[in-house]
């Protein structure tokens, strides 16, 4: 009886750190065109919410400074919230904005962190939906 328990134990210790929790999304992302980073953390009830903490100076366009830069609807872009609203479901965190500043238009959005550390983001707009997937920044 002693030995079933035991791997049992040795199995959940060794398993256990190779899997993310689907709720730890709080942390600083690179976003995949590599152009801005986005800092997660709590909004003040204990959901995420997301600003944009780094804007990459090559990605400025030509007249523009990155604390200039501005989105489409005129707000600046370094400090602008991306990601809030979110509500945590079963596996991963739901019914979220997140707000495109190349456009100014916000969509609905999910989030789960993976696996391997990376930040699975979702924007719907009813049933379709774009993934991208955020690494972490060292």
């Amino acid at each position: 009886m002693i030995r079933p328990l035991l791997a049992a134990t040795v199995f959940t210790l060794l398993a256990g750190p190779a899997c993310a929790d689907p709720f730890s999304v709080f942390g600083t992302y690179q976003l995949p065109d590599g152009d801005s980073h986005v800092r997660i953390s709590d909004c003040g009830d204990g959901t995420p919410c997301g600003n944009v903490v780094w804007v990459n100076p090559a990605s400025v366009p030509a007249g523009q400074t990155v604390d200039s830069l501005k989105d489409a609807k005129g707000a600046k872009v370094l400090g602008l919230k991306l990601l809030h609203g979110f509500e945590r479901a079963a596996k991963d965190w739901r019914n979220g904005k997140i707000y495109d500043p190349r456009v100014g238009k916000t969509y609905q959005s999910r989030l789960k962190r993976r696996a391997d550390g990376t930040l699975e983001v979702k924007g719907c707009l009813g049933p379709i939906c774009q993934t991208q997937i955020w690494a972490p920044t060292p």
